[in-house]
């Protein structure tokens, strides 16, 4: 099942909480530090091909996501703010494909060791690998990858793919939904592998 950030973080304060009755001094503060993913600073980006030689990048316009004291991560993807800059194409790709009136969001989650991030300085770039489970109508895929995180100023960081993510749509039951797209738009083919991107700036609490 899902964590919603809200939910997530709501499980984070009860932890840290519980941590500091328990163990006082004995951690830093550093140790239990925590990261809310900046808006401002972040993109998540998908492509799209279609009649096999038109090709199209598109956006969130909202995705929220926090890095608790324990290193997991949750990224999550407010599905009805896709913007393709075509007002018709996001509504029929909020109705047709995505569905939001019943999955409103997608979601990913990851694990990262905190020692590796508390262990950089400011300007330090690292090659991290990164499983990361992705949640999308009900279905869940886990992704290996590896991204690029840099430490910026004052205990942030900003983490880069380093090549796209290619989701596959029929893993994730939307078959239908691309069909109908193509259907509505009469079109040739819409592919249905997807290439993702992403860029996260996480700022610490």
């Amino acid at each position: 099942m899902k964590m919603s950030v809200s939910q997530f973080l709501s499980k984070t304060k009860i932890f840290s909480k519980v941590a500091g009755i328990v163990f006082g001094f004995a951690f830093s503060q550093q140790a239990l530090a925590s990261w809310h993913l900046d808006p401002l600073h972040s993109e998540l980006h998908f492509v799209t091909v279609k009649n096999s030689a038109v090709t199209e990048v598109h956006s969130f316009r909202t995705i929220d996501g926090m890095i608790n004291n324990q290193g997991m991560v949750v990224v999550d993807i407010d599905l009805a703010s896709v913007n393709t800059h075509i007002e018709i194409r996001d509504e029929r790709i909020k109705d047709m494909l995505f569905n939001v009136v019943n999955y409103p969001e997608a979601s990913l989650s990851a694990q990262v060791d905190l020692k590796v991030l508390n262990g950089m300085k400011v300007g330090e770039i690292k090659t991290v690998p990164l499983t990361v489970d992705l949640s999308l109508h009900d279905h869940q895929q886990k992704i290996d990858t590896k991204v690029s995180v840099t430490a910026l100023n004052d205990g942030a960081f900003q983490v880069n793919t380093l090549k796209p993510i290619v989701i596959d749509t029929a893993l994730f039951e939307l078959s239908d939904g691309v069909k109908a797209l193509q259907d509505v738009a009469k079109l040739d083919s819409i592919a249905t592998s997807i290439p993702v991107t992403a860029q996260f700036v996480f700022q610490p609490e």
